[in-house]
C-alpha cells in the first residue's frame, strides 16, 4: 500500500506507472485535530488583517503575495499583512520595506499559531506545490476564510466561494483578484465563509477519520 495526501500525486504516480491504482490510498492529508484546533469567534478588527504562516520563500508564493499587497496597498486599500516564520536573504529587503509602509506587520517564527490564526480575518498560502496544506486546516479548522492556489494539496481544503477563494498559483494577479473580492465582502459574508471551513473540516478532515482510513488501507 502506497499512501498519498492529495489525488493529484496519486495521479501523477499512476501516469508515470510508478505505483498501480489498486496499491494507492488518497488520505485527507494527516487529518486535524479538531479539539485542539478549535473554532474561534470570528474576529471585528478595525483593519482586514491577512495572514500568512509559514517559511518566506518563493515557492510558497511569497514574491507573488508582495506582489499583490502592494498594489492593493497602493490603491488605497485598507489592510495589514501579518507574517508568522523565517524568511530567506532575497526577501530580508522586501520584508523590511512591507513593514516601513505600514503593508505588513513581521512577527517571526512563532511556537503556537492559535493567537494568530484567532486574530486573522483570512489566512492566504499562495503555495507553487503541497502535499497537504495543515496550515489551511488549520486556519478553517480555527473558522477563518482561505485564499489559496487551485494546486493539489490546497484546493482540497476550501470550497471555493463559500469556504474561501482559489487563485492561479505563481500568478500576482489572480491573487490579487482574489484578495481584493475579499476586501470588498461585509463582515457577514466573511464571517459565514469561516464557518464554513470548520464545517468542512468536520466532514472531511477530523483525524480520527484519517486514522481510521489509514488503519484499514494497512489491515485489509
Amino acid at each position: 500500500v502506497v499512501f498519498f495526501e492529495n489525488e493529484g500525486n496519486a495521479a501523477y504516480f499512476r501516469k508515470k506507472k510508478i505505483t498501480p491504482e489498486a496499491q494507492q490510498v488518497v488520505l485527507r492529508g494527516a487529518g486535524i485535530n479538531l479539539d485542539f484546533w478549535t473554532q474561534k469567534p470570528y474576529p471585528r478588527n478595525q483593519r482586514v488583517r491577512f495572514l500568512y504562516l509559514g517559511r518566506l520563500m518563493r515557492e510558497k508564493g511569497i514574491t507573488e503575495l508582495f506582489e499583490a499587497c502592494r498594489r492593493l496597498h497602493d490603491e488605497g486599500e485598507d489592510f495589514l499583512l501579518d507574517l508568522v516564520g523565517f524568511f530567506e536573504d532575497e526577501y530580508k529587503q522586501q520584508v523590511e520595506d512591507m513593514v516601513s509602509r505600514g503593508i505588513a506587520m513581521f512577527h517571526g517564527f512563532q511556537r503556537d499559531a492559535r493567537p494568530f490564526y484567532e486574530q486573522a480575518d483570512c489566512v492566504v498560502l499562495p503555495s507553487y506545490h503541497e502535499g497537504m496544506s495543515n496550515v489551511l486546516l488549520e486556519a478553517a479548522s480555527t473558522g477563518r476564510p482561505v485564499i489559496t492556489s487551485a494546486i493539489p494539496g490546497c484546493r482540497e481544503t476550501v470550497s471555493p466561494g463559500r469556504s474561501g477563494l482559489t487563485c492561479r498559483a505563481q500568478d500576482a494577479n489572480s491573487l490579487y483578484r482574489a484578495m481584493k473580492y475579499f476586501l470588498n465582502l461585509s463582515w457577514e459574508d466573511r464571517m459565514e465563509m469561516g464557518l464554513a471551513g470548520r464545517e468542512r473540516m468536520r466532514e472531511q478532515f477530523a483525524k480520527e477519520d484519517v486514522v481510521e482510513q489509514t488503519l484499514w488501507a494497512i489491515f485489509r
